[in-house]
């Protein structure tokens, strides 16, 4: 053979080599693209089934609280659809490497039980000591579980790859069967989120027309730059203009360097301030804090408020207050004011909800005393205290309450119980959170 031939041949296993190797790259990219795009969608599904096992928890706690068949069947089909939410993650998780197993049958015994009490409720039966202690001996594994999904959230969070098997379940968690009476039945619900408030009922009560601010007196544009001013402490030539808003609390904004104020055109309210700076240092006492803001309130106008909640996150303390005249707590009238932790200064306000459903609601009513109230309430509680409140519901229409500040004897967790004061039914369990930053509420 000539050498051209030699050649020939040479060039043609150089192609060939050439043609596999490229072939190689290109599934191997392939690969790795299908393997990051299963990463996602792994760590997706990873992130729905922690957030469902929350509130899986947080139904299972109010559950223990209730003492109400109406309050207990609707946390039953919470559960229940919260349950088949979870079990919808787990199956797109390889279960087996991440060793959650028990945690799909936990889900399945956990939705069963919630159907089985809600059809045992609906049927006019109460549940018994036994399925009490179901309920909280289900709540135990709950929390399990939610403590694992959470060090595997935080494992993903950090880089740790389940594609590779870097996540896993560490606790083998055993799951043994609860009940006999589950049914057979099975019904479809949809799903019932359980927000987290920074003020109990905030989220429930903003889209409607104020009474308040559309009943006041017209203010001119100057008029609103001076009532800005005040309440940020400056002079008034030194606020320039800033925005025209047109919204359901119309109002004329203006800046004075880090600050944005807001008042209404109407009745010439503040509505919000807003500090663009960073708080780097915390020198007075929370309580401390909690005086100023009230103090400033009554500065501005708004009289008769009561401290709730309160948090504080990066120096900033933000403090909820409600309007508690003659000592009933109107939770539809809420502020929250922001205050520099370092030297008491008022970073922000947002009355928007006050202004929106501010009215005067009348003398507190109630055919069932606050000791007949408190009979109604769960063996399981231990009542801290009790006062008058009114609440807003679903609907938009308010109720009047006792609000019992409990402890659970099952838990040793705290939470509101709001009774109807003329009919004695509950109207809502709030659970209560404690952080490093305050309290909320869940």
């Amino acid at each position: 053979m000539k050498i051209r031939g030699y050649i020939r041949i040479a060039s043609f296993m150089m192609l060939g080599l050439s043609i596999l190797f490229a072939t190689a790259i290109i599934n191997t990219r392939n690969m790795n693209s299908y393997k990051r795009q299963l990463e996602v969608s792994y760590q997706q599904s990873l992130s729905e089934l922690a957030e469902s096992m929350s509130t899986v928890n947080t139904d299972l706690n109010k559950s223990l609280y209730s003492n109400s068949a109406s309050e207990q069947k609707q946390l039953s089909r919470d559960l229940f659809a919260q349950c088949s939410v979870a079990k919808n993650a787990v199956s797109r998780l390889p279960v087996s490497q991440m060793e959650l197993g028990n945690t799909y049958k936990f889900l399945s015994q956990a939705s069963d039980y919630a159907q089985y009490i809600q059809l045992k409720l609906e049927s006019g039966k109460q549940l018994t000591e036994q399925e009490h202690s179901n309920l909280k001996a289900l709540l135990g594994y709950s929390e399990k579980f939610s403590e694992a999904l959470s060090d595997m959230t935080r494992l993903a969070a950090s880089g740790a790859k389940i594609t590779e098997g870097d996540i896993k379940s560490r606790d083998n968690i055993s799951v043994t069967p609860l009940s006999n009476s589950f049914s057979e039945s099975a019904k479809s619900f949809e799903s019932f989120p359980t927000l987290l408030y920074d003020g109990p009922f905030s989220d429930r009560v903003l889209n409607k027309k104020s009474k308040l601010v559309s009943n006041s007196e017209i203010r001119s544009k100057e008029e609103c730059r001076a009532i800005a001013a005040r309440c940020i402490d400056s002079g008034e030539k030194a606020l320039s203009f800033d925005s025209d808003e047109r919204s359901l609390l119309p109002c004329y904004t203006f800046r004075h360097g880090r600050y944005t104020v807001s008042v209404t055109k109407q009745g010439g309210y503040v509505k919000s301030i807003l500090y663009s700076g960073i708080i780097n240092s915390s020198d007075i006492s929370e309580d401390n804090a909690v005086n100023l803001a009230k103090s400033f309130l009554d500065k501005i106008g708004y009289s008769d408020m009561g401290e709730s909640y309160y948090s504080v996150t990066d120096n900033v303390l933000t403090a909820n207050f409600v309007y508690a005249k003659n000592g009933v707590y109107a939770y539809s009238d809420l502020i929250k004011v922001g205050v520099s932790m370092a030297d008491g200064k008022i970073l922000s306000l947002d009355a928007s909800t006050y202004l929106t459903n501010h009215t005067e609601r009348g003398e507190f009513k109630g055919k069932i005393s606050a000791e007949n109230a408190r009979k109604r309430l769960s063996p399981y509680l231990k009542v801290n205290s009790v006062r008058r409140c009114v609440i807003p519901k679903d609907n938009g229409k308010e109720v009047m309450c006792w609000e019992f500040a409990c402890t659970s004897s099952d838990t040793g967790e705290d939470a509101l119980i709001y009774l109807n004061s003329k009919t004695g039914e509950e109207e809502d369990i709030m659970l209560l959170l404690y952080t490093d930053g305050g309290t909320l509420t869940e």
